[in-house]
């Protein structure tokens, strides 16, 4: 099931906006030195659309680090994600943040069914 693309940047709104709650300061730096700066995109954008960038931006930034990107993109859009969803995680964030680093194409497509279950 597509979603007609006004849906999907609504959803795509609310989940920005709810990721702005966590770590002002540091979504702020994020957004315009990794992700808008050498990505072209705003965060929230490429992890829909293109999160093997993301991951790639992050990872380059956090020099290797990968539990320090699992940890931003769990706490900034997974969690979010899922409230917003209104769903139980059951601690699939674990599993998508991981997923994120190891099969970005596996998440992107996981994300878009969270993304299709946020009420507009």
């Amino acid at each position: 099931m597509t979603l007609p693309l006004k849906i999907v940047d609504k959803r795509l709104e609310k989940l920005e906006e709810h990721s702005k709650r966590v770590g002002l300061a540091l979504r702020h730096v994020l957004e315009e030195f990794v992700c808008k700066a050498t990505g072209g995109s705003g965060c929230t954008e490429l992890l829909v659309n293109n999160p093997g960038k993301l991951r790639d931006l992050l990872v380059n930034y956090y020099e290797g680090d990968t539990d320090s990107v699992k940890f931003i993109i769990k706490e900034m859009y997974l969690v979010p994600l899922f409230i917003l969803a209104d769903e139980k995680s059951h601690g699939r964030e674990e599993y998508l943040a991981e997923l994120f680093i190891k099969n970005p194409e596996a998440f992107k497509n996981e994300v878009k069914l969270l993304l299709e279950k946020i009420i507009s």
